[in-house]
């Protein structure tokens, strides 16, 4: 008897997460195609039921006003239960919104809290974040040995803004020595991702270069990317 009850708790189990699967492949759907409000009447029973990654889109739907009333309030209760369920998106969209002060007083530290937990799963914005609060010491002391960590954790994930950083920090020889090459090389990566404003360093770090050192600097840029980062230099 015992055993078949144990049988019935675990099909409902897994019928109940099969089904909020399904319900979560139709509001992103409904995401893609901009009908917010079928995605938040998807999302929410699924929500209240526990589901994190639910949880995650109705906070970011209160937040941006989409399918329903804009609330600043809402987003956060809704960040706030998947973020305590180790959901790293929604920890770090509570990062941004506590470290900017919107819809919720201001607090660097609460802040930089909410990062740390979404960077130890990896997230690369929030390991950029973190670096950036080392680097420019908001809400911790300054620091910029592990502001150089953290970045290089989250440019090896392939965050452009982490990789620019970074770039910029090597060539400054903040945290460590000056170090153009590599700082040439993850600024050329920088910009294969999309920032525009790599030249801030590629300039500077060119003219203490020489010729063989440019085209070995673009030969690594060119080999790092194509590695997926694998083989950067750190």
């Amino acid at each position: 008897m015992k055993n078949q009850i144990c049988i019935i708790v675990l099909c409902l189990v897994l019928c109940s997460q099969v089904a909020a699967d399904a319900a979560l492949k139709i509001g992103k759907r409904a995401l893609e195609r901009n009908d917010y409000g079928t995605a938040m009447r998807v999302f929410l029973p699924i929500a209240n039921d526990g589901n994190t990654e639910a949880q995650a889109f109705v906070g970011y739907l209160y937040e941006e006003g989409l399918g329903v009333k804009k609330s600043y309030p809402n987003a956060i209760i809704w960040y706030q239960k998947a973020g305590d369920n180790g959901f790293a998106k929604a920890q770090h969209n509570l990062g941004i919104l506590y470290f900017n002060g919107i819809g919720v007083e201001k607090n660097i530290a609460t802040a930089y809290q909410w990062f740390l937990k979404a960077a130890e799963q990896g997230l690369p914005p929030s390991l950029y974040m973190v670096g950036l609060m080392y680097h420019e010491g908001y809400g911790v002391i300054m620091n910029w040995a592990s502001a150089r960590l953290w970045f290089l954790k989250s440019a090896k994930a392939g965050y452009a803004n982490a990789q620019f950083m970074l770039a910029f920090m090597l060539q400054a020889g903040e945290g460590g020595a000056s170090e153009p090459l590599k700082a040439m090389v993850w600024a050329l990566v920088s910009k294969k991702n999309g920032k525009d404003d790599a030249f801030a360093i590629t300039i500077p770090a060119g003219m203490t270069l020489t010729t063989v050192e440019l085209e070995t600097a673009k030969e690594m840029a060119n080999s790092c990317f194509a590695s997926n980062y694998q083989s950067c230099p750190e």
